[in-house]
């Protein structure tokens, strides 16, 4: 502190000595008054620290700046050790760490594992017995039904370590974190921002002036850099550390990027004020460096630009392009103009070319087959040769090698979540949402087919996986809740899929399952029936509800007879679903069967969301609204959402 406050002494008292001189110089002493400020200041830097020359120029732009990344690199790594646990939760199996990596064809008999579930029917009870809500309890509690090893002996089984992600003291401030600030944003969103924005303020004001010497801004630009180029990539190095999807820090990406957009702007616009007013621009701006320096402001200006919501969602290959370009030439430009920026320029291009590496082994070209599904109005797009490699909840970017789609149609690519399950016999599925003229030129190729059983077989290159559930794993927990928007039962699909077959190998703790599925119309269940039919049957250990709503009055005949639902496990209602209502039930049937053979302590509640972002922020605000002691008694609320959007 005392070399700080000797630093404020010593500029202050150079700057004034340097008010005297400029006072009695004239213009054709210039040269020797120059040298007669610096001399003074250096006097006065001395006097004030007691003859400490080098104490007294005090820390240099590069340092200060320097020590702010350093405190923001801490406060990441801090972050991490609080989720250090989790991390290591995951390697309890190797294959948790290398699913969800790369994309790759398995043979079948490679994904078998002998899983075999034995029935001994006892108590003179039928088959049919089975599907009827009165038996559905006694057979989840296995009374005629057990999991046997390939030699035929009861298998045992092997659940994996639960962490929760708070501590049972800190879950009202988490549920504070997670109150919707606005749409999209919660309040732990606009904490991390203004934390970050408070550490940049510190050297962007401590002894400098912007208008006067704007070289710090050009140090605090460029030391924003890295963590703009690392939180924006897709195979993101920070979100691995944290155990999180890289979308989930994306918003951090766009933050830091307004930083230097005003920082960049902030040091070119003083240096630009200086020229003109000596009436030097022309000569100034025709240095190299100097030009270079120009060139960097207007690609992260065009970068600000062209990545505004209008342009994102109107012309997204525009976005798309001028991020790449503009990206590229940023690099070159720091390593051009300024050598105290090469450090930063050499972290971002690392980054960078660390991204495009994995982009391009994560990519893989097959043949898929496209259906069209009406009532949903997605196109279904079957990838049979690509079956392993992901894990639930992941998403992919897809992109379509055909004519069909247009002039530059092929130069798309959009992401999707998998639908399907890894190392299942049906291999990868995408549903893609007629949403724009990409995702529509889509469905009309599908259309075009001459056999609705045969479908459209076309050339695609998909990338990923991507994104994801982290270092979450949902088999840990004690019941699992999906909600889901329209062509948001992805996620759903996949994670439940997952959790029967670990549940049939005796991998997971999950007591109770239960989907709520919102859409438009009724007949959006047809085409799913199958799927969900089969996921209840196929679940020997675990029940599973499956609530599907629609908020539309059906037009013409209604799809289904009216004793068509005869069972809880599936259930059709009009109307929106209460969020909180259902949360509730879920907790209440998990607490009471508690006492099964899975047994021990609750391991917490699982909720995942896919759908708009107005959904996600209703089931927060419904899972925010149960009791403390509730949320205590099920072992805590963890709630994991996948949104609709660029």
């Amino acid at each position: 502190m005392s070399t700080i406050a000797a630093s404020f002494v010593a500029r202050a008292a150079a700057a004034g000595a340097a008010s005297v001189l400029s006072s009695n110089s004239t213009s054709s002493g210039a040269t020797s008054t120059n040298g007669t400020i610096t001399a003074a200041a250096a006097a006065a830097g001395g006097a004030a620290t007691g003859g400490g020359g080098a104490a007294a120029a005090g820390p240099s732009d590069f340092q200060i700046v320097w020590s702010i990344d350093i405190i923001l690199l801490s406060i990441i790594a801090l972050l991490f050790l609080l989720r250090l646990p989790r991390f290591l939760a995951r390697m309890y199996r190797f294959s948790e760490w290398t699913n969800g990596l790369i994309l790759r064809n398995r043979p079948y008999h490679m994904r078998t594992n002998g899983r075999r579930v034995q029935f001994s029917m006892s108590n003179n009870v039928s088959m049919d017995d089975l599907a009827t809500d009165d038996s559905h309890a006694t057979y989840q509690e296995k009374a005629f039904a057990q999991r046997i090893s390939a030699t035929g002996a009861q298998a045992q089984g092997s659940f994996p370590p639960h962490v929760s992600n708070c501590i049972t003291f800190f879950r009202p401030l988490l549920k504070v974190m997670h109150t919707r600030i606005n749409t999209g944003v919660s309040f732990s969103h606009v904490a991390m921002m203004l934390f970050w924005t408070g550490v940049i303020v510190f050297p962007a004001f401590y002894m400098t002036e912007a208008f006067t010497d704007p070289v710090r801004f050009g140090y605090i630009t460029a030391s924003q850099l890295p963590f703009v180029y690392a939180f924006g990539t897709k195979n993101n190095v920070l979100a691995t550390f944290l155990g999180i999807g890289y979308e989930k820090i994306n918003f951090m990406h766009r933050h830091a990027g307004r930083i230097v957009l005003v920082s960049v702007n902030v040091h070119a616009l003083g240096y630009i004020y200086k020229w003109c007013l000596a009436s030097s621009f022309m000569e100034e701006i025709a240095n190299t460096k100097c030009y270079w320096g120009l060139i960097g402001m207007i690609c992260i200006d065009g970068l600000f630009l062209f990545s505004t919501e209008f342009v994102r969602k109107k012309a997204y290959n525009v976005f798309l392009a001028t991020h790449i370009s503009a990206l590229s030439v940023l690099v070159i430009a720091m390593l051009n103009h300024y050598d105290g920026a090469i450090p930063w320029a050499y972290a971002c291009a690392a980054f960078y070319l660390f991204d495009l590496l994995l982009r391009i082994t994560k990519t893989r070209v097959s043949t898929a087959t496209l259906r069209a599904i009406p009532e949903l109005g997605v196109t279904r797009v079957e990838i049979p040769n690509i079956n392993s490699g992901w894990r639930a909840g992941q998403h992919v970017r897809l992109r379509v090698l055909s004519s069909g789609m247009g002039l530059i149609g092929w130069s798309e690519i959009h992401p999707f979540t998998i639908a399907s399950v890894a190392d299942g016999p049906e291999g990868m599925v995408l549903f893609c949402k007629k949403a724009g003229s990409w995702t529509n030129g889509l469905y009309d190729m599908a259309n075009t087919t001459g056999s609705e059983d045969n479908g459209r077989k076309i050339s695609v290159m998909v990338q990923g996986p991507y994104g994801g559930l982290g270092n979450c794993m949902v088999p840990s927990f004690s019941a699992a809740t999906f909600v889901c928007g329209g062509s948001g039962i992805t996620l759903a699909t996949s994670t439940m899929q997952e959790l029967i077959q670990k549940d049939l190998d005796g991998e997971s703790r999950v007591k109770s399952i239960e989907l709520i599925w919102t859409v438009q119309d009724a007949s959006a269940l047809v085409p799913m029936l199958p799927l969900f039919t089969s996921m209840i049957q196929q679940s020997v250990f675990t029940p599973i509800r499956i609530s599907v709503f629609y908020t539309r009055a059906p037009i013409g005949k209604f799809p289904f007879a009216d004793d068509f639902f005869r069972s809880t496990s599936l259930t059709l209602s009009p109307g929106r679903p209460k969020f909180h209502k259902q949360l509730e039930e879920t907790i209440t049937r998990t607490t009471a069967l508690n006492s099964s053979v899975k047994g021990g302590n609750t391991c917490g509640l699982f909720v995942g969301v896919c759908g708009p972002v107005a959904l996600a922020d209703g089931v927060f605000a419904a899972a925010s609204k149960i009791d403390p002691y509730r949320r205590d008694q099920i072992g805590g609320v963890e709630v994991h959402a996948e949104t609709f959007g660029w």
